[in-house]
């Protein structure tokens, strides 16, 4: 019986080297996982900071796939990917946003960008009300040969809690257009704080 059992786990122990054994490493496809998501590398003229032309949404794409930031239009805040910002209310409370994963991929063969932006959760503080949830975002479209205008598709679902309860029957993309634009880094820090 030993002996079987012994036999089993070596035709295991050799499968599994044998399907894992063979796969190209990430750099070499061009791929990588980001956020727990496989990714490819973001060209250096779609990597950089996209505004929303008639919106509050602003994000920027770094070349490895993570959106290092976004600004969102509940409260203007900017979010981070796994970090927690706090934001002080008019009243002197303070509200909380969590970003959780936020990342980019790039389909160079019909130039298309995806970016995807998750708020894991959020508590906004006001005299007594409470409000929380959760949301996620996401921009699919065609980016511009000159690759300064991108045209989106924007779908958002959210928990918001029963007070604020979404239709399931109405998530179609909204047509949206961002600009590539030039930031200037130590203002951009500076209104980051």
């Amino acid at each position: 019986m030993k002996r079987l059992i012994l036999i089993a786990v070596t035709c295991c122990c050799v499968f599994i080297w044998s399907c894992g054994g063979c796969q190209k490493p990430a750099s070499e496809n061009n791929t990588q996982m980001v956020s727990g998501h496989q990714t490819n590398k973001i060209p250096s003229e779609i990597a950089g900071t996209w505004q929303m032309r008639d919106g509050v949404w602003q994000m920027t794409i770094e070349p490895n796939g993570v959106v290092s930031s976004a600004v969102i239009p509940l409260m203007q805040c900017t979010i981070r990917p796994h970090q927690t910002t706090h934001v002080p209310m008019k009243d002197g409370n303070v509200s909380d946003f969590t970003g959780g994963d936020l990342f980019a991929e790039y389909d160079s063969t019909v130039r298309e960008l995806s970016v995807y932006i998750e708020l894991k959760n959020f508590l906004i503080r006001f005299f007594e009300i409470r409000t929380g949830g959760n949301q996620l975002d996401s921009f699919i479209g065609p980016v511009s040969e000159d690759g300064l205008v991108w045209k989106p598709g924007w779908i958002n679902v959210f928990d918001y809690g029963p007070e604020f309860p979404m239709d399931a029957n109405i998530i179609e993309p909204a047509p949206c257009v961002f600009d590539k634009v030039e930031v200037d880094k130590p203002a951009a820090e500076e209104k980051a704080k």
